[in-house]
């Protein structure tokens, strides 16, 4: 930097370098610099010493170091992530750049593009070397975005050693030395289409969700806020059930009015994967038409059901032309950015339809929802669903989350909590939000769906996103990226990061997989689980990170109190096993599937499910009427339903049935929900389902 600053101009800077490798290194970073690419990873190495040397030293730059190039290049990915532009990686030849592969991957195949710069010398136009940066970044910038590669083949020296060079070879650069933009802009023009002039198969689709009859809003992974927005508001025009994704970013929604309460006007169906366990929902729940916007669905089970479920027409929504459809059942592709899509939907006028389908599926999802809630809390050890469940809670002002694959991921989808009360934080707005909840950006790496580079992408991610990240992952994928801890360490440009890992001291997804059930237990320590007693808490005091073990639900909400307050970088380590986990998701599944088709059965009007209900004493309820309570506690409540808040609430009734019998009654939020619906199911008897 000192160096740069010795001059007035940057032509005059690289006029002075010492040798022609500086000045065409000097130029590729300037020009990076010029496109807005100003984060640098830089991994040590001889051959690349140009490079590192001009990006350290310019003015403009951020720059981090780590010993592996396979880290550094799934941080660059998470920086990406976060920040919506590219990162710049700098490594040496051999086998260093080699180690970069595996965080390519989950970009896709390969590189965007690849030049092979030729070595430098003052025969060259310099030109060149700035023509070849701005298209090497447009090609990363387009849809799919991705990574591109420059191959740069240095000679000696490849240091500051004085060797004579012409600077004939940058003539043509005038222009480029008195300004600050990149030596080439690539310009796109943008088709703007009035209301009135779609293409026939834009109308074509239009009038597909017109007549749709049983529509079903599917939300893939959604990366912006502006995208989250846009679909949000769409779901509230089309008023079509939503199932989300949890990296859709309104899986967890936070409520932000005084009451907290569903957002009636949209209707989320978030437990869609619990829902179709049962058999008689999954045959029942049939969409006629399903409009997908965002990439792939993390749960295999609803992947399952669209094999299955043959609408008469799947509408796929993405930005960019790669095809996701592993079920080969999208009848139409569209390739455009979501918020205009949505936009331009959303001046469509659409019959808001509310058809017994749709009530039906909004009730299945309200039973499920409040099942898993009793289940989760009902049980008094620390369990995986329960972290799923809570996690959300402590993302405390613009704090977002990254997440790990194999069963992280997988708990968050199925468990976590739909809405959380968001009330009682000052310092919370968001800049967009509906009048009623915000939601919660959700990031991961499902490109290739392992658990390599986690760590590290979180760290980038952080960097990128300039927001508090939470990061949660499994023992396995913490142990499989410890280096990602080198990275943590280096705690610049950035707010501080909550790692959760949950350690269940080894693979527990496949205790949950077919394979369980037909391998001897011998084979599945050894070669599946991969069962380990790795000491968690030591691997962060080699790094110098902040540890705390928790084993109690008392104890993981008082870590999430102490990392939030204490401003530091932590690892929470959450301590279980698998046996315990296996047990406790076949139990929730019981529950779910039990629960679904109990209540679909009754909904439906089939016989057996019917009689039950009828054998209840009370043959009609007139009116039901109800107060809520909320009593402040000194501390969260050690039995019941507790969802750790200082609270204690319920609801005071008073039911009437035949004959004007009066009662009066104290239920919490949980059964207060179970009669509310029996209600509404001895309302369905008494008019008919018709």
């Amino acid at each position: 930097m000192e160096l740069y600053l010795q001059h007035n101009t940057i032509e005059s800077f690289i006029k002075s370098c010492s040798n022609i490798n500086l000045a065409w290194a000097s130029l590729i970073v300037e020009e990076c610099v010029r496109l807005g690419f100003t984060y640098f990873c830089i991994a040590p190495g001889s051959r690349s010493s140009p490079l590192a040397l001009s990006a350290t030293g310019h003015p403009l730059t951020k720059c981090i170091s780590c010993y592996d190039e396979r880290s550094l290049g799934f941080h660059a990915l998470g920086y990406g992530r976060g920040s919506r532009k590219p990162a710049v990686v700098i490594t040496s030849s051999g086998t260093a750049v080699s180690n970069l592969l595996p965080s390519v991957n989950h970009f896709g195949t390969f590189v965007r593009y690849f030049f092979n710069l030729p070595p430098p010398g003052d025969r060259i136009n310099a030109r060149m070397v700035l023509t070849t940066l701005d298209s090497a970044a447009y090609y990363a910038m387009q849809a799919p975005q991705g990574p591109v590669h420059i191959n740069c083949a240095f000679r000696e020296p490849l240091d500051y050693t004085n060797q004579h060079w012409n600077v004939d070879c940058l003539l043509g650069l005038d222009k480029w030395f008195k300004n600050s933009e990149p030596y080439t802009k690539y310009v796109r023009m943008k088709t703007v289409s009035a209301l009135g002039n779609y293409s026939c198969s834009v109308m074509e689709v239009l009038e597909i969700i017109e007549k749709a009859e049983q529509g079903l809003l599917l939300v893939g992974a959604i990366h912006t806020d502006e995208d989250m927005w846009a679909v949000a508001l769409l779901a509230r025009h089309l008023s079509w059930p939503v199932a989300t994704d949890i990296l859709s970013g309104l899986r967890l929604r936070k409520v932000v009015n005084s009451l907290p309460g569903l957002d009636k006007s949209i209707l989320f169906i978030d437990h869609i994967d619990q829902i179709l366990l049962s058999e008689s929902a999954k045959n029942w729940i049939r969409p006629d038409v399903i409009v997908q916007i965002g990439s792939r669905i993390t749960s295999k089970r609803v992947g399952m059901f669209l094999e299955t479920s043959f609408p008469s027409s799947y509408i796929l929504i993405d930005r960019h032309p790669c095809r996701h459809d592993p079920s080969h059942v999208v009848t139409h592709r569209i390739q455009a950015n979501v918020a205009e899509f949505a936009a331009r939907l959303c001046r469509c006028t659409f019959q808001r339809k509310r058809s017994r389908w749709t009530e039906f599926l909004t009730i299945l999802n309200s039973v499920v929802c409040q099942e898993i809630m009793f289940q989760i809390h009902a049980k008094c050890s620390l369990t995986e669903p329960y972290v799923a469940h809570v996690i959300g809670e402590s993302l405390y002002g613009d704090a977002v989350m990254f997440v790990g694959n194999s069963m992280v991921i997988r708990d968050l989808d199925m468990f976590g909590n739909g809405w959380m009360d968001y009330t009682t934080n000052g310092n919370n707005v968001m800049t967009h939000h509906f009048p009623d909840f915000v939601g919660t950006v959700v990031a991961g790496n499902r490109g290739a769906s392992g658990i390599d580079g986690l760590i590290s992408t979180a760290v980038g991610f952080a960097v990128g996103s300039n927001k508090h990240v939470f990061c949660v992952v499994g023992d396995i994928s913490f142990l499989h990226d410890t280096n990602g801890l080198a990275l943590l360490n280096q705690r610049a440009w950035r707010k501080p990061m909550t790692i959760i890992v949950v350690n269940n001291h080894g693979g527990a997804i496949f205790s949950l997989l077919p394979v369980a059930k037909t391998t001897s237990p011998q084979i599945l320590e050894k070669f599946f689980y991969t069962s380990h007693d790795i000491s968690i808490s030591k691997l962060c005091a080699a790094h110098r990170v902040k540890h705390f073990l928790v084993q109690t639900k008392a104890e993981l909400h008082d870590a999430l109190v102490k990392s939030n307050m204490e401003q530091v970088d932590c690892v929470v380590e959450i301590n279980n096993s698998i046996d315990s986990n296996a047990e406790f998701h076949r139990f929730m599944s019981m529950f779910s599937n039990y629960s679904t088709s109990q209540y679909l059965g009754y909904l439906l009007g089939v016989p057996r499910f019917k009689n039950e209900v009828d054998a209840m004493p009370v043959d009609r309820i007139d009116a039901v009427e109800y107060m809520l309570y909320r009593i402040q506690l000194s501390a969260p409540r050690t039995s019941g339903l507790s969802d750790g808040r200082f609270i204690h609430e319920g609801f005071v009734l008073k039911l009437r049935v035949e004959d004007n019998i009066v009662g009066f009654g104290e239920v919490c939020l949980y059964h207060f929900t179970i009669l509310l619906f029996t209600c509404i199911l001895h309302f369905f008897a008494n008019i008919g389902c018709n």
